[in-house]
């Protein structure tokens, strides 16, 4: 009696929307390249001329004062009617913690605050993305499209594949059909945990099946073991005759 393997419809639905998230990924990081990332930095050269002609630190600029509770950098912005700039935020707050970490002579304090709101001045003069961020983004798009198609790919691949076992031998795992005396000896390893087989042939050439990828491997290896009893694994490793996707599988 024949026995066929299909693409298991779990797996296909896991690798689709793995696929799918990444085709999200690709279009979100073309979107923050060509016009999100740029528009920030446009928007901001209206509140750049006032951010620089202040002398204030990073710990100045965003200390909560008033009584909103709310920085001062973060008040300028919205005195502008946006909203200041995560990346910009992270970024003077880092350049306070710097400054936090260092000690200070009281004869230097003033040469550093000087120095410090200096560095300030710098960083605001600065666009909240620089080229270097906006190139990256389409690198990532670049990444997560190849990785999207990837995934789609290889759902495409088994989607159209029939991995049976007959009376003559196994079809579908090679370009021409594999007899059973053709079969040198199968590893049994990874069967147990992940419902995976590998199948040496007399010729060098190596077969797998995996029972995540393919709904109907048991079916597929007891067939095989009708004719190749010698193939058999230990008990302790002993295929089952029916069952769900493998425990443990993974994409």
């Amino acid at each position: 009696m024949a026995a066929t393997a299909r693409l298991n419809r779990d797996y296909a639905i896991r690798m689709l929307g793995v696929g799918a998230m990444l085709a999200g990924m690709t279009g979100w990081a073309l979107y923050d390249g060509a016009a999100g990332y740029p528009r920030m930095n446009a928007r901001y050269e209206a509140v750049r001329p006032e951010l620089v002609g202040r002398a204030m630190t990073a710990g100045e600029w965003i200390k909560p004062g008033g009584g909103d509770g709310i920085s001062e950098v973060e008040r300028v912005f919205r005195d502008h009617g946006m909203r200041a700039p995560a990346p910009m935020l992270a970024k003077l707050k880092a350049l306070n913690e710097q400054a936090r970490g260092q000690t200070v002579p009281p004869e230097q304090a003033e040469s550093f605050r000087a120095r410090q709101v200096e560095a300030a001045r710098e960083l605001l003069d600065r666009p909240p993305r620089s080229p270097h961020e906006i190139r990256s983004q389409f690198v990532m798009a670049a990444l997560a499209a190849l990785a999207a198609l990837a995934a789609f790919a290889a759902v495409g691949r088994k989607a159209g594949r029939r991995l049976t076992a007959d009376e003559t031998g196994l079809r579908g795992f090679a370009a021409q059909p594999v007899p059973y005396e053709a079969i040198r000896a199968a590893d049994w390893s990874q069967w147990e945990a992940k419902r995976i087989v590998r199948l040496a042939l007399r010729d060098g050439r190596r077969l797998k099946l995996d029972g995540w990828h393919f709904a109907g491997a048991e079916e597929v290896v007891a067939e095989l073991l009708r004719h190749r009893p010698d193939l058999k694994p230990e008990d302790g490793d002993a295929p089952r005759e029916t069952g769900d996707a493998p425990p443990g599988a993974k994409e």
